[in-house]
């Protein structure tokens, strides 16, 4: 077995974040179905989850399999969570601004050099 790197402040703060982030967003899919109902409910709610489901295993992932392809994925999963917030401020909702926040500060948070350190090397 070998030797783990020491998971720097800012890794555990950003594995948090995502585990609140999955956790919003899981109870928003839930919301969201219930309100919509039926079939076309489930669909909405089930399609919100899976982001949620990325989150989650993001955040499990960087504690137990660090390595730099999580890096990118972690990434790639804050700048969808991105992308999202802005149709939602687009459509109106004053909320997106709140949900901004989330993925700004994960993605300074992963970004730091300690954290690209603990990702590059972690796995090695």
């Amino acid at each position: 077995m070998h030797a783990r790197s020491v998971m720097p402040r800012s890794v555990r703060t950003a594995r948090v974040l995502l585990f609140v982030a999955a956790g919003l967003t899981a109870m928003a899919a839930l919301d969201a179905g219930l309100e919509l109902g039926g079939g076309y409910g489930a669909g909405i709610a089930i399609a919100a989850l899976l982001p949620a489901a990325a989150s989650a295993a993001g955040g499990l992932a960087a504690a137990r399999r660090p390595s730099r392809p999580l890096w990118f994925a972690i990434l790639a999963l804050e700048v969808f969570y991105l992308f999202w917030q802005f149709g939602r401020i687009g459509a109106g909702d004053a909320m997106g601004l709140i949900g901004l926040i989330f993925p700004i500060v994960i993605l300074v948070m992963v970004c730091r050099s300690s954290a690209r350190r603990y990702f590059r090397t972690a796995g090695a």
